[in-house]
């Protein structure tokens, strides 16, 4: 309020004759001056270190010149830092034209606050005057709550923050009264007296006391307010990180000990250690459950809250005793799909996480296997209803397939990875969740040509089986890999390669596991993007999953006693006759100069050649129950206001470098929704995108135009967009005019 009061003070007195002079000897105003800079006025000063008559008479001599000549027309303000009976020049003015009286600093804060507020100001002069320049932008209500003394002048609770931040760069801004007063309030709460110190120490003490009390839970109400409001913010966080980063943590901190909401990533990680030490004591863990489970769904603190807590849970929360009611191979795969998968999702976040940690890991992966153990008992039970319906898959979906219809076909997606993504994007998009059964061998050359082409036959080229599936379906597919597909990108049936998992998998192994939260982004993104782009369903089916072994023994591997003609896989082995083993499965399947094809009831590798953690071929649950999801985009949408690319003719031959792509609005706008649209506009080189618009702002009937050059292309696309939710609204070709330099004929 006080920057209100004076700037309706100074246009009072100034709105009549164009001069007005601020008295102010002390220089207790001097943080209000800028206000008048920024509102117009121009501003001349006094200089305060003139002390002799002679210069302070000939310093408002000029003053008094420039105000009348250079500045004859515009609305003077003169701010003087002197007594009133020692001007000369700029006496009659503070008679004749205006003047702002400070000569009693206080005294002109105290009537405004009593006219405003109708409370009597009890605060001394000091206090006051630097009320008036913490308060220079707050409100009423703030006043009247520090007349009544029922709030601090500095508030710790949004200082401290901006203050810890950048230290030096905070306390260099402040005027020396209120740096004083924050530093008070910074020493209190240290519980320290008031002493000169380098601003960067008191910081680093702060996060110290702020640190400590976290680790031993002994802090204050207040500063853990504080901390709550740090953490959770996007501009300042980075710095408690860094805080956190540099605190010397001690190491006989107890993690059960430290308060819920505690920032140390050791302290979790040790806790996790010793919930593994003791792993097998159920009483040990139930007790330790709530406190991880508080901790896991704290949402101040979230960005210090490890994702695998909720991955550990799972794992110790679930229950298999579901799967003693299942009576059928059927049954099976729903308990599944409904319930193990998010087991599955749980123990290889965990992987990622520690698999270098033998002493976490172990216990956790023998505590998964127990319960996966379990699963594949019931599961290999009913194996002999098992029935593949990957054969000519997409053959007979594109034969029933409309136009708008793109199929990403993923190498390697287990079902967990694929039920995450759709879950994920469930809050935007329609999603039916079905799922297939992979065939045997569960490998790529074998399952790709199951989808691709039927009829069992293999074919080990990838174009041989994109060009059987566009025979066999009689359409006219487009092929493409996933991360190639960009907006502008248009086709009546598109088939989308996505070979990425298998690829890293097979080829880094276990090294792959970080990589698969990259995989299930582009995944999201790509379905997302592609129903933006007006495709009206995204199909999403895989050629087989696979299992994670983890720490692996050489005593694990299972071994592949079944005569001379045999050809060993990691997951599976193919014979001549038929093995009699009864901890195998074993199929008839003609393959070269073998008959039989042979599966180990158990999710560990044969002893082979290569490497071993990411495998597949064989038959588990992870490998065969196979994602077969559609994406489509929820019919009942809101409506916006219709925004189209109005030349398109004149974009396809455009003479010249430059080119100008409009843009116009529907003219009526139907309800609220549709009253505006923001859009922008992107340009794609061969699917590569080159450039792009700023935001456009779009209403009813308004036409925009936004140019654009061809930097030395021949032809680009130019698509418009929905800025928020990415649809695309509108795609035109723009072709540069093939038109040679007549030499000034025309």
């Amino acid at each position: 309020m006080t920057n209100q009061w004076f700037l309706e003070d100074i246009e009072n007195l100034i709105k009549k004759r164009g001069r007005v002079v601020i008295l102010d000897p002390r220089s207790q105003y001097g943080f209000l001056l800028p206000l008048l800079e920024f509102q117009g006025y121009t501003l001349l000063r006094t200089d305060s270190n003139l002390t002799e008559p002679w210069q302070t008479v000939k310093e408002e001599l000029l003053l008094r010149y420039e105000a009348e000549t250079r500045h004859k027309s515009d609305k003077v303000v003169f701010y003087v830092s002197r007594e009133q009976d020692k001007l000369s020049f700029l006496l009659d003015y503070c008679f004749t034209h205006g003047c702002l009286d400070f000569s009693e600093p206080a005294k002109w804060l105290r009537k405004k606050l009593f006219s405003h507020t109708g409370l009597q100001v009890q605060l001394d002069d000091a206090t006051l005057l630097t009320a008036g320049k913490i308060g220079a932008e707050k409100d009423l209500a703030w006043w009247k709550k520090i007349l009544q003394n029922l709030e601090d002048l500095i508030d710790l609770e949004d200082e401290l923050i901006p203050f810890m931040d950048d230290p030096e760069a905070y306390i260099a801004d402040l005027e020396q009264d209120i740096r004083r007063m924050f530093e008070t309030k910074v020493f209190q709460l240290l519980n320290q007296p008031y002493m000169t110190k380098p601003t960067k120490t008191l910081a680093e003490e702060v996060a110290r006391k702020l640190l400590d009390g976290l680790a031993y839970n002994d802090i204050k109400t207040d500063l853990l307010s504080i901390y709550h409001r740090w953490a959770d913010s996007e501009t300042y966080s980075p710095s408690l990180m860094n805080y956190v980063a540099n605190y010397n943590l001690d190491s006989s901190v107890d993690p059960w000990a430290a308060h819920p909401d505690h920032c140390f990533s050791a302290l979790d990680q040790k806790a996790l250690q010793q919930l593994t030490g003791h792993l097998r004591d159920k009483e040990y863990v139930s007790g330790k459950l709530d406190a991880i489970k508080a901790r896991a769904k704290n949402t101040r603190v979230k960005r210090f809250v490890p994702g695998w807590w909720q991955d550990f849970i799972i794992l110790m929360e679930f229950d298999n005793q579901p799967l003693t009611a299942c009576s059928s191979f059927e049954q099976v795969v729903d308990f599944y799909t409904s319930h193990f998968a998010q087991v599955d999702r749980a123990i290889r976040n965990l992987y990622t996480a520690f698999l270098s940690d033998k002493s976490i890991i172990r216990p956790l992966q023998e505590y998964y296997e127990s319960l996966n153990y379990e699963l594949l008992q019931k599961w290999f039970e009913y194996a002999q209803q098992y029935k593949s319906d990957q054969q000519g898959y997409l053959p007979d979906l594109f034969k029933n397939a409309k136009a708008g219809t793109a199929v990403i076909v993923g190498d390697g997606i287990r079902y967990e990875i694929a039920d995450y993504v759709a879950t994920t994007l469930a809050n935007k998009f329609k999603v039916d969740k079905q799922i297939m059964l992979a065939g045997l061998p569960s490998e790529t050359e074998h399952n790709m040509s199951a989808l691709y082409v039927g009829n069992n036959e293999v074919l080990a080229s990838h174009k041989d089986r994109e060009k059987k599936l566009g025979e066999i379906s009689g359409k006219a597919i487009t092929y493409m890999n996933l991360e190639a597909v960009s907006y502008g990108e248009k086709a009546n049936y598109l088939v989308l390669n996505y070979k990425d998992i298998d690829y890293a998998g097979e080829t880094l192994q276990q090294g792959a596991l970080k990589l698969f939260t990259e995989f299930e982004q582009v995944l999201q993104d790509k379905i997302a993007q592609l129903l933006n782009m007006g495709y009206k369903e995204v199909h999403l089916v895989t050629d087989h999953g696979f299992v994670l072994t983890g720490l692996l023994d050489e005593a694990d591997k299972i071994a592949p006693d079944a005569g001379k003609d045999k050809e060993v896989h990691e997951r599976f082995i193919r014979t001549q006759d038929k093995p009699d083993n009864p901890d195998w499965l074993v199929f008839e399947k003609p393959y070269g100069e073998y008959k039989y094809l042979c599966a180990a009831k158990s999710h560990r590798p044969f002893k082979s050649k290569g490497a071993y953690g990411f495998a597949h071929g064989g038959f588990t649950p992870q490998e065969i129950i196979l994602p077969r999801f559609v994406f489509r985009k929820d019919g009942f949408a809101t409506s916006s206001l219709g925004v189209a690319i109005s030349n398109k003719t004149e974009l396809a031959e455009v003479a010249g470098e430059i080119f100008v792509v409009k843009l116009q609005a529907d003219a009526g706008a139907t309800d609220l929704f549709a009253f505006k649209r923001k859009v922008k506009i992107l340009l794609y080189d061969d699917n590569i995108n080159c450039g792009s618009s700023n935001l456009i702002n779009m209403e009813p009937g308004k036409t925009e135009t936004i140019e654009f050059t061809f930097d030395d292309r021949q032809t680009l696309k130019a698509v418009l967009l929905d800025a928020e939710s990415q649809e695309q609204l509108d795609i035109v070709s723009v072709k540069k005019a093939n038109i040679r330099d007549l030499g000034g004929l025309l």
